[in-house]
């Protein structure tokens, strides 16, 4: 008991040489009070030091260390004093940054609960393909308390929970842009697709560019000397893709910028780049896989089609397709379709069967895939005649309906990762920082 109160002294001292307000001493003393008395007896008199101060928030040399255990195991680097040492200052960045967004979020009145915190550290188990309880187990084994890893993913959760508060809203994604992505994907076919993960930092001050590019050329050599790339990134990007640990999924050629599109289409399958400069700040990229583009994806969707055939003999194209329209306002629904089936006369009218579209010729899937069940379809010509279309039956979903909510997704996490960098930096300028170390 005597040694925690020298603790609790010697951390008081540290505290007195900052100037805060007269209503947070009360409250400060308190935290460092019950802090000195819920921590381990056995932790050194340093453990409880101040690493770094962000407005009402202490960092402590024990939360540092703790977080830095954490980063050495799960990314399979050799503890030693000289690597803590160079992991320090940027793992107390990435510290302060979560204090910053935690204290944001409880502003904004953001609390997250205690269900998707296990939620979330359950899906990194199945990630690492541990069974339930799997990845407790691995920390206890090595000294490691797993609240310090909930608590980093508590920050990721609050955070992605402010920046939909504040900006989701803000944000449009346009069809026409939607549609640019289909486009891309289609010409995309045959080509080379990467499987790509990748660790961002941004360069918020060019002054301080030089200071960023070490950091990150001192992350590319505890990657190459065997470090884990997506615990690495899971702990130091600065992109939304940290949360999966770097993870872009499979990249288009050209779907990046032109920088890191030619560093990834060079590099070897295994293998990560070099820092790359782009507007943002530098990026270092890993390619996990290589194939051929697919395009789009299968189409999972059948419908039960009917035709009206009407062929070309004597009559004009334009009496014909005059003819074809008149018929088409009273097809109301599949009866009445059979019954102007049998009026065509003609053997090439009737059912279609239950057809998957993807499977029929581009036109047609054009006249249809809009086409409301029980609607005919505009008259058009074919070869021989004019036809018109009914849908009377649609199952499954089309290539369209799967991606297009995708691609609209993954457009606005672009978006919001913009514009949460930005944000942070914000908040990183306004706040009250006084770092120990």
């Amino acid at each position: 008991m005597f040694l925690t109160l020298i603790k609790l002294t010697m951390v008081f001292v540290s505290m007195s040489e900052i100037r805060f307000p007269p209503q947070t001493w009360a409250l400060k003393f308190f935290a460092i009070i019950l802090s000195v008395l819920l921590h381990p007896f056995y932790a050194s008199s340093q453990d409880l030091g101040i690493a770094a101060i962000v407005n009402d928030d202490v960092i402590s040399l024990y939360d540092l260390e703790e977080r830095l255990d954490l980063l050495i195991i799960t990314s399979n680097q050799k503890d030693s004093p000289q690597l803590r040492k160079r992991l320090s200052r940027q793992t107390l960045n990435r510290l302060i940054d979560e204090k910053l967004k935690l204290q944001d979020a409880k502003r904004l009145g953001i609390k997250v609960e205690q269900s998707n915190l296990e939620q979330a550290f359950s899906d990194m188990e199945k990630q690492n393909k541990m069974p339930p309880g799997g990845l407790t187990k691995f920390l206890e084994s090595k000294g490691i308390n797993r609240l310090a890893l909930i608590d980093q993913i508590e920050a990721s959760i609050a955070w992605r929970d402010t920046v939909n508060k504040k900006f989701r809203l803000r944000i449009s994604i346009s069809e026409e842009e939607i549609d640019d992505v289909i486009n891309d994907i289609k010409e995309s076919k045959g080509k080379p697709e990467y499987l790509t993960s990748e660790i961002f930092f941004p360069v918020n001050n060019p002054n301080k560019a030089n200071e960023v590019l070490s950091n990150v050329n001192r992350l590319i050599e505890q990657i190459t000397s065997g470090g884990n790339f997506s615990a690495l990134a899971r702990n130091y990007s600065q992109s939304a893709s940290a949360a999966v640990g770097g993870d872009l999924g499979w990249v288009r050629q050209g779907q990046l910028s032109k920088n890191l599109d030619s560093a990834l289409s060079n590099l070897k399958k295994g293998n990560i780049s070099q820092a790359i400069r782009t507007i943002g700040g530098y990026h270092i990229i890993l390619k996990r896989d290589q194939r051929v583009g697919l395009g789009l994806p299968p189409s999972g969707e059948k419908i039960d089609l009917r035709q009206v055939f009407l062929p070309l003999l004597t009559t004009d194209i334009n009496e014909l397709m005059a003819q074809a329209k008149s018929m088409a306002v009273r097809a109301t629904d599949c009866s009445s379709m059979k019954k102007l089936e049998a009026e065509s006369k003609s053997s090439l009218s009737g059912s279609l069967g239950m057809i998957n579209t993807t499977s029929l010729p581009a036109a047609i899937q054009a006249s249809v895939r809009n086409l409301p069940v029980g609607k005919p379809s505009n008259p058009t010509t074919a070869e021989g005649g004019v036809i018109f279309l009914m849908v009377c039956n649609r199952t499954g979903s089309s290539a369209l309906e799967i991606i297009r909510p995708k691609i609209k997704q993954n457009l606005l996490n672009e978006r919001l990762d913009i514009t949460a960098r930005g944000y942070l930096r914000d908040l990183r300028l306004a706040a009250f920082l006084d770092v120990r170390i």
